[in-house]
């Protein structure tokens, strides 16, 4: 399988198929993001309602959340996991907003900030987002050794992790819960809900897929309570940020203390992978750019 090992760390998957005449081949299947994702200007932007129908969405390629990050490189049956995403801006609202379909067989919710196992244990959708692409930890306030190896400036970059409860069967939700770390170090941990980052959100389920669909304000790392309006980014065609998506998988409900079986990401990251959550050095790329020419936009 050494043709396998080398697709893999191009971000593909090789998969063995017969062909009618006996002889085997190799189909390439995409397991990441492109190497800088084109968003497109949405003119109008969608109504955030879990359904993704809205025509903006018609002419945007679908980005594989597929790369295993935990375990390291691993390959789960599309039965069990199977995550894309897309991602428009508008000139209107200056915001992004995103549309991550998953497939899942189990989806395990139930997570209470401080109650429960972290929030990563649970089903959840992340968004890790680099303002200016400029990498570089991200975890803490810190100083000398910690904010040279954890971030000495936590809005440096954000790991959106995106809860919510999964609605009944053709149901939505609204309701979400976002978690990412902050403080000063690890005697100061300090958990930030930024569910205000996420102004419209919208979870639908329908079967074994469940879609997430939401708005993102574009904070800079100059992101402080106290400087909302003037940290905001402004959008605009040529801007290029750092972007990644992912999923963690929960495949055992009936277990408590919750733990994740696996994570996904939309890119590559070296040995031992699940690295967005602290280093904007492994982030995918974003280009802002105008709306699709002749098309329903």
């Amino acid at each position: 399988m050494a043709l396998n090992h080398s697709l893999a760390k191009l971000g593909f998957i090789g998969l063995l198929t017969l062909l009618p005449n006996g002889n085997r081949m190799f189909s390439q299947v995409r397991t990441t993001q492109d190497d800088t994702v084109l968003a497109a200007n949405a003119v109008p932007p969608p109504l955030v309602d879990g359904k993704g129908d809205d025509k903006c969405w018609r002419n945007v390629p679908w980005q594989r959340i597929g790369q295993g990050w935990i375990p390291y490189d691993a390959q789960v049956d599309s039965e069990d996991d199977f995550g894309r995403y897309k991602v428009v801006w508008s000139s209107t609202t200056n915001l992004l907003y995103f549309l991550i379909e998953i497939h899942d067989n189990v989806f395990v919710d139930g997570y209470a900030p401080g109650v429960t196992a972290d929030i990563y244990n649970f089903d959840i959708v992340e968004v890790f987002i680099d303002a200016d692409a400029s990498g570089g930890p991200h975890v803490f306030d810190g100083t000398g050794d910690v904010g040279r190896e954890w971030g000495a400036n936590a809005a440096n970059a954000f790991a959106y992790h995106i809860y919510a409860a999964f609605p009944r069967d053709n149901g939505v939700t609204t309701d979400h819960y976002v978690g990412d770390m902050g403080g000063t170090s690890w005697s100061d941990v300090k958990t930030h809900n930024y569910a205000s980052h996420l102004p419209d959100f919208a979870l639908g389920k329908t079967g074994h897929t469940a879609v997430w669909e939401f708005s993102l304000i574009v904070y800079s790392d100059t992101d402080k309570e106290s400087n909302k309006n003037a940290a905001r980014v402004k959008l605009a065609p040529g801007k290029v940020m750092g972007l990644s998506a992912a999923y963690c998988d929960n495949d055992h409900p009936e277990k408590n203390p919750k733990v994740r079986d696996h994570a996904f990401g939309s890119v590559l990251e070296p040995s031992p992978g699940n690295l967005h959550w602290r280093t904007a050095d492994y982030f995918g790329k974003v280009k802002l750019v105008p709306s699709v020419s002749g098309g329903d936009q």
